[in-house]
C-alpha cells in the first residue's frame, strides 16, 4: 500500500499515443507540503503523466492513490473535485470575460434563487489575488491584461479551488523577475498550508530555488528521484539527456560583423516606446534585455509594422522604411519569431509542412496553384537541418513537443532566407538540449550573413549569445554593453534603474 506520508502516489503508469509509448511503467509520489519538481527534455513524458493525474488523460495501465485510497478520474472535473488542480503551460482562459469570472469559471457564487452574486464574486477574486500578492482589478477584462498578468490569473484560478495538490506546468514561462518572486511566495504559502505542489520547469535555476525533491524523466521513464540537495546542475543535465559528455555552452561570438542591416532612430510608439535607438549588423546577434514591460517585444512589433509609430525612423539596408503590415516586412526580408508560438507563431491545427511553408508560399506558386512537390522538398530539407523530431511532415504541430514546435516556428523563416531575424524568447519552454540546438542555429544564421535581434528574459542567454547588448528601461534604451564585458549585475542595474555611471556603458 502507498505510504501514509504521500498525499498522492502513481504506480506503474503507462500511456501510448498512436503506437508511440509516452510513459513506460512510471511511478511517482508527492508528500503533503512538498514542492516536487519534475524535469526532463520535451517529450520525456512529464506533462503526459501530470495530465493523467489531473484527469485530462486516462492511463493505459497503472494505479493512482490519493491519501492512501485508490482513485480513478474520468475527467478533469472529477480530479478537481478531489482536490487536484493543474495550471497548464498554455493559458486556459476566456479573454472576453472579467478577471473574477475567469478565476471562478464554472464555480460562480450564486444567490439563493440561482442568480450570480457579482459582489461575492469580486470579493472572493480579490482574496485569491491577494494571496499571490498581485494588484489586478477583478473587474478588468482579461484580454486587456499583459501575458504575465494573465498567467497570474491562471494561477489564481487554480488556487481558488482550494486544491490539496497543485500541478504547475511551466508556470514561470511568461513571468518577469518581479512576477516570478510573487509566484515563489505563493508556492511557499501553499507549502505552509500543507498543499503539495508538483512543479514542471525547464529553467534549471528555478529547480534549485523552489524544490524540495526532484524527479528526472527521460524517454517516458523515471531516471532518478531524490531530494534537491543531492543533485548538481551538471549531473541533472546529464540525466535529462542521457549523456555523460554533454555540457550546456554557447557557440563562439561573431569575429567581425558586416554592414548595417537595420537601424532604429528615436522610435516612439505610445505608450510603449519613448525614443528607442539601436542598430544590428549582418553577422551579429544583438541581445535586447529589460524587465517585463520595458518595451522589448513592442520594439520588435513596431519594426515589423504591428504597432504604429508617431516619431522616429527605421532604416533597412540603408533605406528609410515604414512597414504598414508584417506582410510588407516579410516581403522585404524580415523574419519574426513571436514570444507566444502557439498563439502567434503557429497554426496549431495545421501540419508541420503547411506551417513551415506558409510565409514563403508565393515563391512556390504559379497562377494561384502551389507547387506541392517543391514545397515538400523545401520543408523536408529544412526540417532535417533543424533535426525536427516527427513521424511525418503531415503531423499536426500541436502534437509535437514544445522544442520541436519552436523549431517549426523557426523553420518557416529559414525557408524565407531573411536578412533580419527577430527572435522573441527563442528558447522559452524548451529543454536544455533543444536550447543548445537553437543557439547553434542562431549563430549559424548570423555567420551566414543574417542580422539577428534576440529578445530574452534569460540574462545568461543574453550574455552568452549576444555580440552586443542593448538594455531597455521603461520604453527607452538605457545603455549598450559589449557582451564580452557584460555581467548580470550591470544588465539588471540598467534594466531596473536606467542609465548608470557605475558601468562602462556605450551611448
Amino acid at each position: 500500500m502507498p505510504g501514509p506520508e504521500h498525499i498522492v502516489e502513481m504506480r506503474n503508469i503507462s500511456k501510448s499515443f498512436g503506437g508511440v509509448q509516452a510513459l513506460k511503467k512510471v511511478s511517482f509520489a508527492c508528500r503533503t507540503g512538498e514542492v516536487h519538481t519534475v524535469v526532463g527534455q520535451n517529450g520525456a513524458g512529464k506533462s503526459t503523466l501530470m495530465k493523467i493525474l489531473a484527469g485530462d488523460y486516462s492511463a493505459d495501465e497503472g494505479e493512482i492513490y490519493l491519501e492512501g485510497k485508490r482513485v480513478r478520474f474520468a475527467s478533469p472535473r472529477e480530479a478537481q473535485a478531489l482536490g487536484i488542480s493543474i495550471i497548464h503551460q498554455e493559458l486556459n482562459l476566456m479573454p472576453e470575460l472579467s478577471v473574477s469570472a475567469n478565476v471562478f469559471l464554472g464555480r460562480e457564487p450564486r444567490h439563493a434563487f440561482g442568480f450570480l452574486s457579482d459582489s461575492e464574486l469580486s470579493k472572493r477574486s480579490t482574496e485569491v489575488l491577494a494571496r499571490l500578492g498581485v494588484d489586478i482589478d477583478p473587474s478588468a477584462r482579461l484580454g486587456s491584461l499583459s501575458i504575465a498578468q494573465q498567467q497570474m490569473v491562471e494561477i489564481a484560478k487554480a488556487l481558488a479551488v482550494e486544491a490539496r495538490v497543485v500541478i504547475m506546468d511551466e508556470p514561470s514561462a511568461t513571468l518577469g523577475t518581479a512576477e516570478l518572486e510573487r509566484l515563489f511566495q505563493a508556492i511557499h504559502s501553499l507549502k505552509r498550508q500543507g498543499v503539495a505542489v508538483v512543479y514542471i520547469s525547464h529553467r534549471l535555476a528555478e529547480v534549485f530555488t523552489v524544490s524540495d525533491r526532484v524527479t528526472v524523466f527521460r524517454d517516458g521513464e523515471v531516471v532518478d528521484s531524490r531530494p534537491v540537495g543531492e543533485f548538481e546542475r551538471v549531473s541533472l543535465v546529464r540525466m535529462m539527456i542521457g549523456s555523460s559528455t554533454f555540457t550546456e555552452q554557447f557557440p563562439p561570438r561573431a569575429v567581425s560583423p558586416g554592414r548595417e542591416v537595420v537601424r532604429v532612430e528615436n522610435l516612439v510608439s505610445e505608450p510603449f516606446l519613448h525614443g528607442v535607438s539601436l542598430s544590428v549588423h549582418a553577422g551579429e546577434i544583438v541581445g535586447l534585455a529589460g524587465l517585463m514591460g520595458s518595451g522589448r517585444s513592442e520594439l520588435a512589433r513596431a519594426i515589423i509594422g504591428v504597432l504604429r509609430c508617431s516619431k522616429g525612423v527605421i532604416y533597412f539596408n540603408g533605406v528609410a522604411v515604414r512597414f504598414k503590415s508584417p506582410r510588407s516586412a516579410i516581403n522585404k526580408g524580415i523574419g519574426y519569431l513571436p514570444e507566444s508560438r502557439k498563439e502567434e507563431g503557429l497554426v496549431m491545427g495545421m501540419s508541420l509542412m503547411h506551417n513551415a511553408a506558409l510565409p514563403s508560399l508565393r515563391s512556390r506558386s504559379f497562377l494561384g496553384f502551389v507547387k506541392r512537390r517543391a514545397e515538400r522538398i523545401t520543408v523536408e530539407k529544412t526540417a532535417g537541418a533543424l533535426a525536427i523530431r516527427t513521424p511525418s511532415l503531415q503531423q499536426e504541430v500541436e502534437r509535437l513537443s514544445g522544442g520541436n514546435q519552436q523549431k517549426v516556428a523557426i523553420a518557416k523563416w529559414l525557408i524565407c532566407e531573411p536578412r533580419l531575424l527577430i527572435f522573441d524568447e527563442p528558447t522559452r519552454g524548451v529543454d536544455v538540449k533543444a536550447k543548445t540546438e537553437i543557439w547553434k542555429l542562431m549563430r549559424t544564421l548570423a555567420d551566414a550573413g543574417a542580422a539577428v535581434l534576440m529578445i530574452s528574459s534569460e540574462i545568461p542567454e543574453i550574455i552568452g549569445m549576444s555580440d552586443r547588448i542593448v538594455v531597455l528601461h521603461k520604453g527607452r534604451a538605457a545603455g549598450e554593453i559589449e557582451a564580452a564585458d557584460a555581467d548580470e549585475e550591470a544588465i539588471l542595474t540598467l534594466a531596473s534603474f536606467g542609465e548608470s555611471s557605475s558601468y562602462d556603458v556605450i551611448n
